[in-house]
């Protein structure tokens, strides 16, 4: 699971990572449920036939070489069912245990005086579930999930036999979908749980908040975060580190005033 926040003087985007997919004791959607390793293991070996004692490095090696296991056992030669492989994964989650509405998520959100997008690597139907739980169905302009960036990175030209998935933290990604709502590096917030998505999306020079269990001290000054320029343990501290891009009331436009109120990096390790 994984979420990220694009977030522009006029546009957000967020991506569904962790901070956003939380139960309500703070576990995450897979510590309560079958694991995600567990899954892909059982999948790699029954369906194409890899030996068990090579998954885990296997799993490993494609996950940080080319975004997603998948992506990479695709570039690898195998025959991976898209569908089929996103069933695998998602339909052991017990959606409804597991997720429940956030109050505290839903005012930030409504606060939020950008324009909200979604990224993330999921297909689109786990993304219709996790958010129909999370009650944020209607908090968002966009979502751009695994079939539509896939559709974009081939009218693009992106797609080929030896990258046959297009994925964070590939910069192609981040690219395409700022094209697509109209935002720029230097006026665009991206919010994440990944550090390699967030380290790939601040070469880029955009601005990075990385959503951290660990963030080593007080919101927004952690000890060391390579190309976080924030790093918050829950997406509802943004309010205090970022107060100029949210509103003291619900509204329906942002202030005239938002598109000035971008802040500037203030650290970039």
């Amino acid at each position: 699971m994984s979420c990220s926040v694009m977030a522009r003087t006029i546009r957000c985007s967020l991506d569904r990572n962790q901070h956003l997919t939380q139960d309500s004791t703070g576990h995450s959607m897979y510590a309560r449920g079958l694991s995600s390793f567990v899954v892909l293991a059982v999948y790699m070996t029954g369906k194409l036939g890899i030996p068990q004692q090579e998954v885990q490095e296997l799993a490993r090696q494609l996950y940080h070489g080319y975004g997603t296991t998948m992506a990479g056992l695709m570039a690898a030669g195998y025959q991976v069912d898209v569908d089929d492989w996103h069933a695998a994964v998602h339909d052991t989650l017990a959606y409804e245990q597991l997720l429940q509405e956030d109050p505290q998520l839903l005012d930030v959100l409504a606060r939020l005086t950008l324009q909200k997008h979604v990224l993330t690597n999921a297909d689109a139907r786990h993304a219709v579930k996790v958010f129909k739980q999370l009650g944020v169905t209607d908090c968002f302009q966009n979502v751009f999930c695994y079939e539509n960036v896939q559709e974009l990175g081939r009218q693009a030209g992106l797609i080929s036999q030896q990258r046959p998935v297009l994925c964070k933290p590939s910069k192609h990604v981040y690219q395409l979908v700022m094209e697509q709502v109209g935002a720029k590096p230097h006026n665009t917030i991206f919010i994440d749980d990944s550090p390699r998505n967030i380290s790939a999306a601040h070469e880029l020079g955009i601005f990075t908040v990385l959503v951290s269990d660990n963030p080593g001290g007080p919101p927004g000054h952690p000890h060391h975060a390579p190309g976080a320029d924030l790093v918050v343990s829950h997406f509802r501290e943004l309010p205090s580190v970022l107060p100029r891009i949210f509103s003291s009331t619900t509204l329906e436009e942002p202030h005239e005033d938002v598109l000035s109120a971008v802040p500037i990096r203030v650290m970039a390790s």
